[in-house]
């Protein structure tokens, strides 16, 4: 007869103690075996991916080498499109002072006998055209400015050069009691028939006669414009507009590799042929 002297709980404890011990023993092989295969897996997609790299790599130089190739194309043609479009403007430019004379022409008034004509510009945006001509009177001088002012994009007109040659009225004095209008220098005339006259005989005999060449009209020299007519005042007129003429700069295009304009350059000057009005 074999007793049993191990107390219950004991013996059911120790079977416990052995099913976790197998069972953790099973969790760690299992474990390892997941990290096994995780790690095969990781090293045959780096594989495949080193060999597909690889495989790839003879595409990517030659992709690199076309880049390169049609960089180098791209900037050689960046230099032939900026020298052509550099020689268009230069042609385009040729005609700006032209077509502005003929725009500024149309707004003069025939009374104004223009004797030159030049432009340049004053600023980046906008343009100074100085003329000088001949002017009668001073309602046209008044006017000349007015019929200036309706030249398209006008922002400003200056005028000098006026004299003043038109008669007034001067005041009343003692021997002239009828205010006869006189011209600046003349003498004022008395009022009685007979001493007025004397009066206009002796300034018309002291008045000069006979061929004057006053101006160069009635000379054979063809070289050089005709001047104010007795009477007449060499007037200068100066127009401000809104228009851009400044010369393209082509040295800065070139080697700067850009397009902007260049400083102010000469003025254009134009001039009626010799001895035409």
């Amino acid at each position: 007869m074999k007793l049993n002297l191990v107390p219950a709980n004991v013996s059911k404890s120790g079977g416990s103690s052995m099913g976790a011990i197998i069972a953790a023993v099973l969790l760690g092989l299992l474990g390892i075996l997941i990290a096994a295969g995780m790690i095969f897996m990781s090293n045959k997609q780096l594989a495949d991916a080193k060999a597909e790299a690889q495989s790839k790599a003879q595409a990517a130089a030659n992709a690199q080498a076309t880049s390169l190739a049609a960089i180098e194309q791209i900037n050689k043609a960046t230099i032939i499109d900026r020298n052509v479009k550099l020689a268009d403007a230069m042609t385009q430019h040729n005609y700006k002072y032209v077509d502005l004379y003929n725009d500024v022409m149309s707004y003069i008034p025939s009374y104004y006998r223009i004797t030159n004509l030049n432009a340049a510009p004053s600023s980046p945006e906008t343009t100074t055209v100085t003329m000088v001509g001949q002017l009668k009177d001073f309602s046209q001088y008044a006017d000349l400015a007015i019929a200036l002012w309706k030249i398209d994009g006008a922002i400003d007109v200056q005028r000098a050069g006026y004299t003043v040659n038109d008669p007034a009225v001067p005041a009343l004095t003692e021997a002239d009691q009828i205010g006869t209008p006189l011209k600046p220098g003349e003498a004022p005339l008395p009022s009685t028939w007979e001493e007025r006259m004397n009066a206009l005989i002796a300034r018309a005999a002291g008045e000069p006669s006979g061929y004057l060449g006053a101006g160069g009209f009635g000379s054979t020299d063809n070289l050089n414009a005709r001047g104010p007519m007795p009477g007449w005042s060499t007037v200068t007129m100066s127009v401000t507009l809104n228009r851009a003429i400044q010369t393209p700069d082509p040295r800065a295009t070139i080697f700067s590799g850009g397009g902007s304009a260049a400083g102010a350059p000469p003025a254009a000057g134009f001039g009626r042929p010799a001895g035409g009005r």
